[in-house]
């Protein structure tokens, strides 16, 4: 018997399987033109999803001033953003795998454009968290699918190379996309650069119909939780993703607020962070391939352990100089990538008949996560400081490491 992600499965099969893929069909070891440019358009759809997710940071105060409120009525709005996201990907999780993923993500993506129009058209802030809420159900679409979509096309040789190419959209978002959006903001004003998202959302939807549509994996249909949940591993990684998304969103919510009550600093500086962070995460595509030759779980502990220390890091630096967590945070975005790229390359490695349920689970404990780090986190940040922050986050990713070390003596 031989091990895989995702259980245990006879030798004699996949021996027989692979004779059957050389004499017919050349498993190719590169990427082909037509596969990265596919990969692009997915790429695409990721960067929007991130772009808009990351775009009230840069234009909260022109907007609140704007609808006559308060920065606290906008960071509520957006908070709906993520509950949005949640509560789309709980709902739509046990049908992703009945449904055509390339219509679906088509679909998603323009309803995300729909309402990022809404946003810009939006005239007071009720009408902005309504606006925000939509934007969150689609994009709660948009990520499970685009991620089980890349392992569709991507042959099992270079699922976690294609994985890497996909979550390159976030590192765009984060490195070009806010930045520029910035500044046709200060052009266009801030209804004008959600505008323009709008536009890019809507590109995306058309581009992915260029997509061949993939084949609906034999037996596919309504996946209960219990049988998304029930798969080899499922429940570690979640796990692990609950430890992972905990200490990104913790730290990277409070730490400028950190610096700047120590330091007399202007807003720029969490833009710097921002830069170093984002070219680290784009940086560390290069190093891909080395998750494919050695398998995702046996690079799984050591990354984590290396976040863990990184986390702690950051909380020493933080107490020396701004510049010196600014240059930490290249690092921690080349280690987060490739944490990033073993959750989704493990979740997405199962059958293909249940890949979307368990990305739409991965998607739903993402933004839980996103909610505890704001919410539990915030009360620790606000009692016991950044560095207690810090701790906690590093004993998570701790434990998550211990968890994947398991997992992969196993598949020893």
């Amino acid at each position: 018997m031989c091990r895989t992600a995702f259980g245990t499965i006879s030798c004699l099969t996949l021996l027989s399987a692979g004779q059957t893929r050389m004499t017919d069909v050349a498993v190719p070891l590169r990427f082909t033109p037509a596969l990265s440019r596919r990969l692009l358009c997915l790429t695409l759809a990721i960067a929007t999803v991130g772009l808009q997710a990351l775009l009230v940071a840069p234009l909260l105060t022109d907007m609140a001033r704007d609808l006559g409120v308060g920065p606290a009525a906008i960071g509520r709005a957006n908070g709906l953003y993520g509950v949005g996201v949640a509560v789309a990907a709980l709902l739509t999780a046990p049908r992703l795998d009945a449904w055509p993923r390339r219509r679906v993500l088509s679909l998603a993506l323009l309803a995300l454009g729909l309402a990022l129009a809404g946003c810009a058209l939006a005239p007071d802030a009720m009408m902005l968290a309504a606006a925000m809420a939509a934007c969150g159900l689609a994009a709660g679409v948009v990520l499970p699918t685009t991620y089980a979509l890349a392992g569709d096309l991507a042959p099992q040789e270079l699922r976690s190379r294609a994985v890497g190419r996909v979550i390159v959209g976030w590192s765009l978002a984060m490195v070009a996309g806010v930045p520029a959006a910035a500044l046709l903001a200060e052009q266009l004003g801030w209804r004008g650069a959600y505008a323009v998202v709008a536009g890019i959302a809507g590109v995306a939807g058309l581009a992915v119909l260029t997509l061949p549509p993939a084949a609906r994996p034999a037996g596919a249909g309504l996946v209960p939780y219990r049988i998304a949940l029930a798969q080899p591993g499922v429940l570690r990684l979640l796990a692990m993703t609950l430890a992972y998304m905990m200490a990104f969103y913790g730290c990277y919510t409070f730490l400028t607020d950190h610096l700047r009550a120590s330091e007399d600093l202007g807003p720029t500086l969490g833009g710097w962070i921002s830069l170093s962070y984002g070219l680290g995460f784009g940086l560390a595509v290069v190093g891909n391939g080395l998750i494919d030759r050695r398998g995702p779980w046996r690079v799984a502990a050591p990354t984590f352990l290396l976040l863990a220390g990184l986390m702690l890091l950051l909380a020493l630096a933080a107490s020396e100089s701004p510049w010196l967590v600014v240059a930490l945070a290249l690092p921690w975005g080349v280690v987060n990538h490739f944490g990033l790229n073993v959750l989704v390359s493990l979740l997405s490695s199962g059958e293909a008949k249940v890949r979307g349920a368990v990305l739409g689970l991965y998607s739903a404990v993402t933004y839980v996560a996103h909610f505890i780090a704001g919410a539990g986190l915030g009360l620790v940040y606000a009692g016991a400081g950044f560095n207690a922050v810090a701790v906690v986050v590093a004993v998570g990713l701790a434990v998550a490491a211990g968890m994947a070390l398991t997992a992969s003596r196993r598949e020893a």
